[in-house]
């Protein structure tokens, strides 16, 4: 939560540059990992070996779901209509979860994944039918539901490869590489998704030099801008580091489940903090709603108690 409220106070100076802003982030987060790797003992355990075209696979993945959010989250029509497709991931996961890595969920474990998607859209539905749907695009949804499908692939990858790794070199291995891979996938997914929008990729080029000239001019509302990316910086990175931390002691479904709490967690947070527009009453059984459901989930994934 911490870390998306310090990411909105980022975007806020950086919104018309978003291809720059992740391609920043991208590289802080390769340099604190790596930073951080160096200064392990030396004698701490050591993380298997996974080939470098996985985590070349696993960055490319990632970089096209950014971009693809990138390009149809403002474009949607209705700011609370993303966090409710987002919910889209949770079958997602839990069918390739299934067919891939031959996952069973228990009925205890299934209801509790429906209780969670369904708190979250109790959560954002009342101001959605409040605001309307007149705006909203089809085509920019069908977008952003697209971009689901590597966020999921994405995640079931890496815990099938996370399912015998041990300590915290893994997790810090897994940031490192995915983001100094994701720096060249970040600008080849940007120029593939640009191109077939606007039939051109220099829109990606003219936003890597606008979010330059914001960061360092700080004039206007780029003001504050170098502030807001330093103070993101720690905060980012250790988002992606926790990430891998679930999905290396848990799994791709737990992970989307407990994002999945913090979306209306964050919403209540960025109301507090004047990042959004008013308080949502219907955000507070919506938490609840959640919490149940990841007990629920939590209590059908333990072992039967044996005598």
């Amino acid at each position: 939560v911490v870390s998306t409220c310090l990411y909105y106070s980022e975007l806020h100076h950086l919104h018309q540059y978003p291809f720059f802003s992740a391609q920043l982030n991208t590289a802080i987060g390769a340099l604190l990992a790596g930073l951080w790797l160096m200064w392990l003992p030396k004698d701490v355990e050591t993380a298997a070996v996974v080939p470098w075209q996985s985590w070349a696979l696993l960055s490319a993945l990632l970089a096209f779901q950014n971009s693809l959010e990138i390009l149809s989250i403002p474009r949607v029509g209705n700011d609370d209509l993303p966090p409710i497709l987002q919910q889209a991931v949770v079958p997602l996961s839990l069918g390739l979860s299934w067919q891939l890595l031959r996952t069973s969920y228990t009925t205890v474990q299934l209801v509790g994944a429906m209780m969670v998607v369904a708190g979250v859209m109790a959560g954002f539905l009342p101001s959605l039918w409040t605001s309307g749907l007149q705006h909203v695009s089809l085509a920019w949804v069908a977008v952003f539901l697209l971009s689901r499908i590597p966020q999921a692939a994405a995640n079931v990858a890496a815990e099938s490869w996370a399912e015998n790794q041990k300590g915290i070199t893994w997790p810090l291995r897994a940031t490192l590489y995915t983001q100094l891979l994701g720096l060249p996938c970040n600008f080849l997914a940007a120029l593939t998704v640009s191109f077939f929008w606007k039939g051109e990729a220099a829109v990606v080029l003219q936003d890597y030099a606008g979010g330059f000239s914001c960061l360092t001019e700080g004039e206007g509302a780029c003001a504050g801008a170098c502030r807001s990316v330093l103070l993101f910086a720690v905060p980012g990175m250790l988002y992606t580091l926790t990430e891998f931390q679930v999905l290396q002691v848990a799994s791709a479904t737990t992970y989307f489940l407990l994002a999945a709490l913090q979306l209306p967690l964050q919403d209540l947070a960025l109301s507090l903090l004047n990042f959004s527009a008013s308080f949502r009453p219907a955000m507070m059984p919506a938490i609840l709603a959640v919490a149940m459901g990841l007990m629920f989930y939590g209590l059908g994934s333990r072992p039967p108690a044996t005598s």
